[in-house]
């Protein structure tokens, strides 16, 4: 059972012992190229230079994703409105949907999931294609997507899959540019976070454990209080999922509309 008081102790305890504003416990910007962050989606450029893009959206998008092809998922279409995917699911019968939360978090009628990492751990969704948006992680994918054309490659990360997508991004020879999904187009404290996170390893510059306790608390400061007196699925999402860092080796790569797992070669 969710015990409030051990949540704020956990959260919010020793503080002093890390400034978790300390920008350079986050990043050391004479190795990271910081010009290559998009600190919100409404920041896309409307004709982005060629590369590889890193969706970054923890809280939930770039969490969900990897969850569903950790059980079995053969793809996720990303629709490009809320809604299409009663249409897809016509089209393909043995599809999964994902769309809203609906009332208390449990979902809408006619979808067999939404956008939660702890919801879609009991959806059959091995072997299957699934298909869904999100308001932030989701668009982002899909703004990148008609804007970029051919150009641009989209990848989707967090603080789950980081090491892994770092390491196929360093094999390629395009710049890796970072996009921090946001939150109601405002930047967001935790995307701001999973970006730098997996661009340290990206540039091998691996976090320490005292700065990885930083990112921790940084999303933890950032979504926590917003969470306390939500159903118990946000905090499950938060605490069990997107900070259970480099716990998937799934590298998602969008090829059309489609992210496939490109983690065992493309």
């Amino acid at each position: 059972m969710f015990n409030r008081a051990e949540h704020r102790s956990i959260s919010y305890s020793k503080v002093s012992d890390v400034d978790i504003f300390d920008m350079d416990l986050l990043a050391d910007t004479d190795t990271l190229p910081l010009d290559r962050f998009i600190p919100a989606r409404p920041q896309i450029p409307e004709d982005p230079d060629p590369g590889d893009y890193v969706v970054v959206d923890v809280t939930q998008f770039s969490t969900t994703v990897p969850e569903l092809f950790a059980n079995g998922a053969r793809y996720v279409h990303i629709t490009e409105e809320r809604g299409d995917e009663p249409a897809f699911k016509q089209d393909h019968p043995a599809a999964r949907i994902g769309g809203g939360s609906g009332p208390n978090y449990r979902g809408e009628p006619g979808y067999d999931f939404f956008n939660s990492p702890s919801f879609v751990q009991d959806v059959d969704v091995d072997g299957r294609p699934t298909a869904m948006t999100s308001t932030n992680g989701g668009n982002a994918v899909t703004n990148l997507r008609l804007a970029g054309g051919d150009d641009v490659t989209v990848y989707v990360g967090g603080l789950t899959n980081a090491v892994a997508l770092a390491d196929h991004l360093r094999d390629r020879s395009a710049p890796t540019y970072f996009v921090a999904a946001g939150s109601g187009g405002k930047p967001s404290p935790e995307d701001i976070t999973g970006a730098l996170y997996i661009a340290r390893y990206l540039f091998e510059d691996p976090p320490t454990d005292r700065e990885r306790a930083t990112y921790r608390r940084m999303v933890a400061f950032a979504k926590g209080p917003k969470y306390a007196d939500r159903p118990q699925i946000k905090r499950t999402d938060l605490y069990e999922h997107a900070l259970n860092f480099d716990s998937r080796e799934v590298v998602p790569k969008l090829e059309g509309q489609k992210l496939y797992d490109v983690s065992g070669g493309e």
